[in-house]
């Protein structure tokens, strides 16, 4: 989760982009070859499932919003395809295995095939489960189904939130207990592991050879450890998550911090990196991350449901844009077949790392300081790589079941921007704040 180019090395191209000359058709058709195989060569009892949405979203605005939406209208928001292999090996033994074809992660062109789950299972009895290989973080309410639009009503899961993780699958240990008390069931996780993933910055400036402008991409990998305990009684559902992260970055350390250097009395400017005169920036080795997660689904009256969650996202080690607080609140009827909702969702920089947004950004030398030009755009960059947030939304939509493993869907969505969202590609020399996006998006989902 690199918000920041590294101080000491170059910052990441494009070079995710290269990863889709490989045949995506060859590559997943060799995924579900595997996915088939093995199992099967072992003589155990499989079950084959899948899942796909057909999506399709479009905003009233030219400039890109969440990778891929603008007025041109795109598929690739929200569409995507899975299969999914369970074996029973034995009476406690299973083997789950999942394969998904969906928007690179890493690119903001083409798909790719991914090996989502690939764990093996042992229930020695039905209140333990114990897991091991690459599997689901239990995060939110909707993280273990998220790429399964059957399973809720949104036409997507609020970004707000549900961006709190670049990657929600790890490759590790995990175990869960349950308990019954009367009515009620209590379940706890606990897991750890690592996952690799990509953190996207976009550059309005372009810098030639270390600061390409627009998308990039930085690989990261995490160490992960948490858990969560939940509360079922009846229809409602109460989760509390502490999750703790450790980035490292293959382009070296982190900036804690920019610097300033001042040039004249009232002029100067923040550094970005080694390359800039000045002191040394500030740097650390690893990131260390807190993720607090707090999540309720309540039932109400008269087919209502109320569901509300939030995430607190700390770094602790460094004053960066992905220090955030984030939200939504949601309520949802249902009549019939249909379920219509509507929902508030933000997402909030912390006020040190908001202000450091701020003051980078708005800083400018005059004119006639040589290479003015030159220390402004880095200035605008350095303000790009906090990865800063302050945005809140409003979306009604609903669902219409045409079947039990069937869903359409429809959404407009209201974002307003404050003073800055890196979830919107501004165009060059604008920012991202003061933006007003309307999206409107239609989906089929189904699973089979």
């Amino acid at each position: 989760m690199n918000a920041h180019a590294p101080a000491n090395v170059q910052a990441p191209g494009l070079s995710g982009q290269n990863a889709m000359t490989h045949c995506p058709r060859l590559r997943l058709a060799s995924l579900l070859a595997w996915l088939a195989v093995v199992p099967l060569a072992v003589g155990a009892e499989v079950q084959v499932s899948g899942f796909a949405t057909l999506g399709g979203a479009a905003s009233d605005q030219d400039f890109v919003y969440q990778r891929s939406i603008d007025n041109g209208g795109t598929l690739n928001r929200d569409s995507l395809l899975g299969l999914q292999l369970d074996a029973r090996l034995a009476d406690a033994w299973s083997l789950t295995l999942q394969a998904k074809a969906a928007p690179s992660t890493h690119s903001d062109t083409g798909w790719e095939p991914t090996l989502s789950w690939a764990f093996l299972s042992w229930r020695p009895d039905n209140d333990l489960l114990l897991r091991a290989g690459k599997l689901r973080l239990p995060l939110m309410l909707y993280s273990a189904n998220s790429d399964v639009g059957v399973t809720f009503d949104f036409a997507r899961l609020p970004t707000e939130v549900y961006s709190l993780m670049p990657s929600t699958d790890v490759g590790g240990l995990a175990i869960a207990r349950t308990w019954l008390d009367g009515e009620r069931e209590w379940t706890f996780e606990g897991y750890l592991g690592r996952t690799e993933t990509y953190w996207r910055d976009f550059l309005r400036e372009d810098m030639p050879p270390d600061f390409p402008g627009g998308a990039t991409y930085t690989d990261d990998k995490i160490d992960m450890i948490g858990l969560a305990i939940s509360l079922h009684a009846g229809d409602n559902t109460w989760r509390l998550g502490l999750h703790r992260g450790e980035v490292e970055s293959e382009y070296g350390q982190f900036p804690s911090s920019y610097p300033f250097v001042p040039i004249a009395p009232g002029i100067g400017y923040y550094k970005l990196d080694s390359a800039m005169p000045g002191p040394p920036v500030p740097t650390v080795d690893r990131l260390i991350i807190d993720i607090l997660t707090l999540s309720a689904e309540i039932a109400l009256p008269n087919d209502f449901r109320l569901v509300g969650e939030y995430g607190r996202r700390r770094i602790n080690n460094a004053t960066m844009g992905p220090d955030t607080s984030a939200g939504y609140l949601a309520l949802l009827k249902r009549v019939g077949r249909w379920t219509p909702y509507v929902y508030w969702a933000g997402i909030r920089t912390q006020a040190d790392a908001l202000g450091l947004y701020t003051v980078v950004n708005n800083n400018r030398v005059p004119d006639f300081i040589p290479e003015a030009a030159a220390i402004n755009a880095s200035q605008r960059m350095a303000a790009d790589l906090q990865g800063a947030f302050d945005q809140y939304s409003v979306a009604i939509g609903t669902s219409y079941s045409l079947s039990p493993t069937s869903k359409l869907k429809a959404e407009w969505l209201h974002t307003q921007t404050g003073s800055v969202s890196n979830f919107v590609d501004p165009p060059a020399d604008e920012d991202s704040g003061g933006r007003q996006v309307n999206v409107f998006s239609l989906s089929y989902n189904v699973t089979f």
